[in-house]
């Protein structure tokens, strides 16, 4: 099974836009937005899609976690990042032999995931491939119109 997994904050504050909605509206407009986004890359691209977030300002003493519009939303536990959360799913993977790519520009993060065997792409890259997919589905979408 091919797994992306999104380093939330970091791809947030990496995309121009999505750091716009940051200062224009809230964090959370930010966050929705990206898993909007992200949505339309797992239809496109059938990879198990899942994104990360710290809580760290979070009175919650485990992770949350839930099913948005397919992508798989995990919001950390409080007292443990984001970074955690990925190296743990990143080893999961690892031993079930699923094909793993992590999308951060976190450089230590980065380094880890390559050495458990993941892939790793920027956050440019991922919405260079989120940018792709909108443009895919809408040549699928105006075909069938």
């Amino acid at each position: 099974m091919q797994r992306l997994i999104v380093d939330g904050y970091n791809v947030i504050h990496a995309w121009p836009s999505l750091k716009r909605l940051l200062s224009s509206a809230s964090l959370e407009a930010a966050r929705d937005e990206l898993i909007k986004r992200l949505s339309v890359l797992g239809m496109i691209s059938g990879e198990e899609l899942t994104v990360v977030f710290d809580a760290h300002h979070s009175k919650a003493m485990s992770n949350s976690e839930e099913k948005v519009d397919g992508v798989r939303v995990i919001f950390t536990r409080k007292g443990h990042s984001a970074d955690h959360s990925i190296e743990r799913l990143a080893y999961q993977a690892n031993q079930t032999g699923d094909v793993i790519t992590v999308a951060t520009s976190d450089r230590f993060q980065r380094d880890l995931v390559r050495g458990m065997g993941g892939a790793v792409i920027s956050a440019v890259e991922l919405e260079r491939r989120v940018d792709e997919a909108d443009r895919e589905m809408t040549r699928r979408v105006q075909r069938y119109q």
